[in-house]
């Protein structure tokens, strides 16, 4: 069932265009990341709700049933959790049980709290709460991993399959793929030219010489990866490439800051660079090993990389053997 339909969206403030070429379907129970920036995210969110109006395009809407969390959104420090919970409960009308809720959200020890004494992980699990007390039909959530601690994303992660499991359907924008990776299973990003572009998740089947019994292969000639840009050809050393990234069918080499299409797949990448030290560490993301510096766990079923230059890649759970058994953690 279809909840919104945004068909060539566009939105101009103070004579800036902030948003233009929208064009998505937003169905009942799917699990949709937006990457954009947070001037775009909060517009996006104003065309959703009917804040404002589109300046050109179309959006149809089959729900009234609409809150939004934004970053900002403050709350009454003096009240405790309970406190606060109930207010909103009887506001909410529909007299939800709140010592179950507290446990689900990882929020039980802390009930007789003052809000200005939770910390920020228990801050963002309890404005979830509040608004899973509504019920609505499309929860709107702007940035919601942002500075927690590792322990307070696994738990948000927890406390966002429950909202989910009581038949909300969650639609998130963040400025970090990584995060949405982790928060949705279909992720947009949103391209000022282009609209919005489906990030590449689809698996490649990786091929390798059924003849070639060792994996661990070792350099045997020089090797660069092409570039092609406008008018010219940039060529970069394995080494000089941090990771490379699939989105929207595309191969990208991130270099430093930087990000450099490349003509090939991710397979045939994969294929060349396995001698240079590169792993296939999800189906979007090859990574070279030498820039890995932390691991982190935020569930059985989620692992992260972090890379020396902070770049958060996540880890598939099927290839967590794999990257052992390379350097042997």
């Amino acid at each position: 069932m279809s909840l919104i339909d945004l068909q060539q969206v566009s939105k101009q403030l103070d004579q800036q265009l902030i948003l233009q070429k929208l064009t998505l379907t937003i169905e009942s129970q799917s699990e949709l990341g937006l990457q954009m920036t947070t001037h775009e995210s909060q517009t996006f969110f104003d065309l959703i709700v009917g804040k404002t109006l589109p300046t050109s395009g179309q959006i149809n809407a089959s729900t009234q049933s609409i809150l939004t969390l934004l970053a900002t959104d403050g709350l009454y420090d003096q009240l405790t959790v309970i406190g606060y919970l109930k207010q909103f409960n009887r506001l909410a009308g529909l007299n939800l049980a709140l010592d179950s809720l507290l446990t689900q959200f990882s929020l039980a020890d802390v009930r007789q709290q003052r809000l200005k004494q939770l910390t920020l992980d228990q801050k963002r699990r309890l404005v979830l709460l509040r608004a899973a007390l509504f019920q609505p039909t499309l929860l709107l959530i702007e940035n919601p991993l942002a500075n927690l601690s590792d322990p307070g994303i696994d738990l948000y992660l927890q406390a966002l399959a429950t909202v989910r499991k009581l038949g909300t359907t969650v639609l998130i924008t963040s400025h970090y793929l990584e995060d949405l990776l982790l928060l949705s299973t279909t992720i947009y990003r949103y391209h000022v030219k282009n609209g919005l572009e489906q990030t590449d998740l689809t698996p490649e089947q990786t091929v390798f010489d059924a003849n070639d019994s060792n994996q661990v292969k070792q350099p045997r000639s020089i090797f660069k990866v092409a570039s092609k840009l406008e008018d010219k050809t940039v060529f970069f050393s394995p080494n000089e490439i941090d990771f490379i990234e699939s989105i929207n069918g595309i191969s990208q080499l991130k270099v430093g800051s930087e990000s450099f299409p490349s003509p090939l797949t991710m397979t045939a990448l994969e294929k060349q660079l396995t001698n240079f030290g590169f792993f296939r560490c999800h189906r979007s993301y090859l990574i070279n090993l030498q820039q890995i510096a932390e691991l982190h766990s935020y569930s059985r079923n989620s692992y992260t990389l972090i890379l020396k230059s902070h770049a958060k890649i996540p880890l598939a759970r099927t290839k967590l053997t794999d990257l052992h058994d390379l350097i042997n953690f």
